[in-house]
């Protein structure tokens, strides 16, 4: 019965809100009559600020949702206000002693009455352990699982209706309330956060700082990790944009902005597409920079995983983007949506290889500013195609599409010292090289199943590309370019000759089976040494 009146409540706000926010400008649609006022983005994220908890979450998880609502909606709820007033001390304490079971006083050595940041599902207090430790501790606010679930019941209600009258068209709404509850339902568990935390601690670089879990004092509604200090780039980018730099040198006296950013770069496109898992959500709040120039991730509830499939597609994407061979770019492109029966598959080529090739040639353009250049404005553009023609995206790629946004928003904080698109051409040098040397690693390489791969599916189109820009006298190669490790090279050089002869004897073979004629084989050797010695001089 309680539930019936909780659920009755919350629907009723939701009515009242909803009637606040949109009757005016739905009455005006209804008589043919031209929109008036607030955009309808800023109605929404007005509204959701206001409905609160399970409201500011949807908003979120609705700001990668680029193929369902239009994209100056979904920038507008990117700029949703979350910091609310933070639970008295004592239901703070509550919570801590309820779920670990034991006096504050002996679960801490000092614990902090006031919160450093609170927000609509928990605020952080920073405290020391019994073996005087310096901890955050995150609380979750007391209830919101029972609201948030109320708010869950009547929004699959209100999602049933929407199939119903046809208003999604070819999108299910009830698809993507399942989709933002189980989400949302994962982020509000603190042991799957710290458990996230763990994992992309495990994988993370010598520059790159994940805290560490305190599990003993950790529950589904306390986090206990490691206290990180530093700056955020929220808050150097404020600085900046007040005309401040002073406060940054002062406050980061060894601060290397082009370091910096080359490593924030690097740390999230590796987790994208070398290790498949990563933190969803490295926005400039959510990211530290320490005096010694290493970066610190904070805040892990958002988070997604990736098969190989999708990772090869979506660096084969940008890596052929980053080289200019439009057609593979799409071509990857392409895999990563399904197309539904309102689809022109003809008209969203020709929209989206046009995307592409105005992307690629700013970002060679070097009349182009750095704003121009950066990724955020062309993928938002791409996004807009893919929603004009009605294709579908798997949940795991758009949150992939949101960690790059705010992978470029963080970028753009610094944009005068980097160049995200060359930070990402440069990535792709040093952990995904080209055809010549998987040959090399196939041989001297334990991966050596892997590269064969994808030199079978790839290796045709970039060699063509080579060929091409060879013969125009262009630089096959990206311009920046950063050095792979060391011991990486060692491997590669000694066996490059090998390679090559191997290929030969191959290509030998091929002759043999197929009548060749010799001249072809002749010709074919000559271009396989040459882009051997090519790549070998390279290094």
């Amino acid at each position: 019965m309680l539930l019936v009146f909780l659920d009755i409540e919350r629907i009723v706000r939701l009515i009242w809100v909803g009637a606040k926010y949109g009757a005016l400008p739905l009455l005006r649609w209804l008589l043919g009559l031209p929109p008036r006022g607030l955009s309808a983005g800023v109605r929404l994220r007005s509204a959701f600020e206001e409905l609160g908890i399970t409201y500011l979450k949807l908003g979120q998880f609705l700001t990668m949702r680029f193929d369902v609502l239009p994209a100056e909606v979904c920038t507008e709820l990117n700029k949703l206000f979350e910091t609310v007033p933070p639970m008295p001390f004592r239901e703070a304490r509550r919570v801590v002693e309820t779920e670990l079971d034991a006096p504050l006083e002996t679960l801490f050595l000092s614990f902090e009455r006031e919160s450093i940041a609170a927000a609509s599902v928990a605020q952080v207090h920073e405290a020391r352990t019994v073996t005087n430790q310096r901890v955050a501790v995150k609380i979750q606010r007391k209830n919101i699982d029972r609201l948030f679930a109320a708010d869950m019941r009547n929004l699959r209600r209100v999602a049933r209706l929407i199939d119903a009258s046809g208003l999604a068209g070819a999108f299910s709404a009830q698809e993507v309330a399942g989709q933002f509850t189980h989400w949302t339902s994962r982020e509000m568990d603190f042991e799957v956060e710290g458990r996230t935390a763990e994992r992309l601690r495990k994988n993370a670089a010598p520059y790159e700082i994940i805290p560490r879990i305190h599990w003993p004092l950790t529950t589904k509604k306390v986090l206990t990790m490691e206290f990180i200090e530093g700056v955020s780039l929220a808050k150097i980018g404020a600085m900046i944009d007040a005309g401040r730099s002073d406060l940054v040198t002062e406050t980061l006296p060894n601060l290397d902005v082009e370091a910096v950013g080359r490593r924030i770069a690097f740390a999230v496109l590796r987790q994208l597409f070398v290790f498949g898992f990563f933190q969803g959500d490295p926005h400039p709040g959510n990211v530290l920079i320490r005096n010694d120039n290493t970066v610190a991730f904070v805040d892990f509830g958002i988070f997604g995983e990736l098969t190989k499939e999708q990772r090869e597609n979506f660096a084969g994407f940008l890596e052929s983007l980053a080289l200019g061979n439009i057609d593979m770019s799409f071509q990857f492109y392409a895999r990563q949506h399904v197309p539904t029966a309102d689809t022109d598959l003809k008209a969203f080529e020709r929209e989206a290889k046009t995307i592409l090739r105005l992307w690629h040639q700013t970002t060679i353009n070097p009349f182009a500013t750095a704003k121009q250049r950066h990724m955020g404005r062309y993928a938002v553009y791409m996004i807009e195609a893919i929603r004009r023609h009605r294709l579908r995206t798997n949940p795991d790629v758009l949150l992939l599409w949101r960690a790059l946004y705010a992978l470029d928003a963080s970028s753009e904080r610094l944009s005068d010292y980097f160049d995200m698109m060359a930070q990402v051409r440069a990535f792709f040098v040093e952990f995904r090289p080209g055809p010549i040397t998987r040959v090399v690693r196939m041989i001297g390489d334990e991966q050596r199943n892997a590269a064969l791969l994808q030199l079978a599916r790839h290796g045709p189109g970039q060699i063509e590309q080579l060929l091409t820009s060879v013969a125009r006298r262009e630089t096959p190669w990206p311009s920046e370019v950063a050095e792979s490790p060391a011991a990486r090279h060692v491997a590669d050089r000694d066996v490059m000759w090998l390679s090559a002869g191997l290929v030969s004897v191959s290509l030998a073979v091929m002759v043999k089976w197929s009548g060749m004629p010799g001249p072809s084989l002749v010709a074919a050797v000559v271009v396989v040494v040459a882009l051997t010695v090519a790549a070998a001089r390279k290094r």
